[in-house]
């Protein structure tokens, strides 16, 4: 363990006890309107047990493992919320928004490094591991808010995208401790075929548009297999977004947290499967059902209801098993990347006047959940040729270089 790191997460932690002192007195009588879980007092408590905890992690194993478990889940996301409030309250004080803005914006690259040293580096169990990675990808779900100060910078904040670069950071911070290493494109091996390779490819240079043409409900049989309205595209009218910038930060964000999220999933759930002779089809399937469970976050917003959110969970699903079969193939998460990203940029260009009239979906009860079918369908057709006959021993290479351990 790094004694430098542990010592910084020290000095964190007595500083955000003061952070959140100072939290309760600034509300003064307001904090007793709202008990949620951000509530100071609640948030000072949990810093007063992690400290004691963490005092008390000598005292043995139990203790110990109580320690790490509570500052792994507890300790990221109270750190992030009690800086935005000093950052805020600083700012509207100092009457120097911008400033404290910009520092919010760029600290979450810091401020998590000690913890992620300290606790989740030295996470021992697998299952344990699968679950930090699904914490730290939630931290800023919770805890984002509006920048003020500076258009450009707000859409860099809300987009988030200053999270996925620490993201891009943290298999590197945590890997190594983990006994693996991360490789943003293996070399490729004997066993790939281009012949394979290119036409799958193509196929998903032609999902992107597919996908995206399929929401706005096509009007007939050509408008849903080639005969595109690429007028419909427009980032600058989003449907979704206010701005060409807002659409392309969020398409960059969403392309590198979540596929550097798969590539961090799934070399774990292939460790954990090592011995499974159904390793290969169980690792995609659950690193799928896992990908489509972290989209309830959706459910945080005040426009969106569960079936809506279960429909997209079920579509993320879909496209999970294409884009972990293509992974597991091309050994090139850079190549995921940049699919994720396009596909997201698509559809955060469609216009609002592409979704006007009703179309041939609308034969079905659920026009989304059609969309969903036939997409997911089309996806696990060709992530089954990706995975089987020949291919399989170029997969098997690949899964061999991922999780060869390092001494």
């Amino acid at each position: 363990m790094d004694n430098t790191q542990q010592k910084i997460k020290k000095l964190q932690l007595i500083i955000n006890i003061f952070f959140a002192i100072w939290c309760i007195y600034y509300e003064g009588k307001n904090i007793f309107k709202n008990w949620n879980i951000w509530n100071p007092v609640f948030i000072l408590s949990g810093l007063v047990i992690a400290a004691i905890l963490f005092i008390l992690r000598s005292r043995g194993p139990i203790l110990a493992n109580i320690s790490k478990l509570v500052d792994i889940i507890f300790l990221p996301f109270s750190f992030i919320y009690l800086f935005n409030f000093v950052c805020v309250a600083l700012g509207d004080y100092l009457n120097s928004n911008f400033f404290f803005d910009l520092l919010y914006v760029i600290a979450p690259l810091f401020i998590f490094i000690p913890v992620v040293k300290v606790d989740y580096e030295n996470i021992q169990s697998n299952l344990g591991r699968i679950l930090s990675i699904q914490i730290i990808c939630e931290i800023f779900v919770l805890t984002n808010y509006k920048v003020d100060s500076n258009k450009i910078l707000d859409n860099v904040n809300r987009s988030q995208i200053i999270f996925s670069i620490f993201l891009v950071l943290f298999p590197y911070l945590v890997l190594k401790g983990w006994g693996y290493h991360f490789y943003l494109g293996l070399k490729l091996n004997n066993q790939f075929q281009w012949k394979v390779f290119i036409p799958i490819l193509l196929f998903g240079f032609y999902m992107v548009f597919f996908n995206a043409f399929l929401t706005t409900n096509p009007k007939s049989i050509g408008e849903l297999i080639w005969k595109w309205n690429f007028e419909w595209l427009n980032p600058a009218e989003s449907q979704y977004f206010g701005s060409s910038l807002e659409v392309f930060l969020n398409a960059a964000d969403a392309g590198i947290t979540e596929e550097v999220w798969r590539y961090l999933t799934i070399v774990i759930l292939l460790v954990m499967l090592k011995n499974n002779k159904h390793k290969i089809s169980l690792t995609i399937l659950i690193s799928s059902l896992l990908f489509g469970l972290l989209h309830f976050n959706q459910l945080l917003s005040p426009d969106r209801n569960l079936t809506d959110v279960i429909i997209q969970s079920l579509g993320a699903v879909g496209l999970g098993i294409f884009l972990g079969s293509l992974f597991l193939y091309s050994g090139q998460i850079w190549l995921n990347v940049l699919f994720h990203f396009l596909f997201d940029l698509v559809v955060f260009s469609l216009t609002p006047l592409s979704f006007v009239g009703s179309g041939i979906l609308t034969i079905f009860n659920s026009p989304a959940l059609a969309h969903v079918i036939i997409t997911s369908g089309l996806f696990i057709l060709v992530s089954v040729i990706l995975i089987t006959g020949k291919r399989r021993k170029c997969v098997e290479n690949n899964i061999e270089r991922l999780i060869m351990h390092e001494n």
